[in-house]
């Protein structure tokens, strides 16, 4: 499986290829916030730049903005969680964008970094 990459806002990003990849929220989001139960998502054709607003979920604790960790534009939405947003607490790495086109315009954080993150305490944005 390809790795993936993490921002300290618990935002992961998996290249799937050269200029290609899916976005998704860490398994730690999920746990924390407790019972997804509503996804909006951006539209495919979307152009997201690092930083914009990508993705909100209202969880049973509020409601949670993602922000895009790269830029690209939208190629797929995952359209299953708009219809059982509990998906992703079941299934808590379930990608929830694909992007084409894809710049990576910041630095990420590997799995053992991300890791070693909320070991230190890191809850930025959770």
């Amino acid at each position: 499986m390809t790795e993936r990459f993490y921002t300290k806002s618990h935002v992961w990003v998996q290249f799937t290829a050269a200029d290609a990849a899916r976005i998704g929220v860490s398994a730690q989001l999920v746990e924390s916030q407790k019972k997804p139960v509503c996804i909006n998502l951006c539209d495919e054709g979307d152009v997201l730049r690092t930083g914009d607003n990508a993705v909100d979920i209202e969880f049973l604790k509020g409601v949670v903005d993602l922000y895009a960790p790269v830029s690209g534009v939208v190629d797929a939405v995952n359209d299953a969680l708009l219809i059982a947003p509990q998906q992703l607490e079941q299934q808590p790495l379930t990608w929830l964008i694909a992007l084409r086109q894809v710049q990576r315009d910041r630095p990420l954080l590997t799995q053992a970094q991300y890791e070693r993150y909320l070991r230190e305490g890191g809850d930025e944005d959770a």
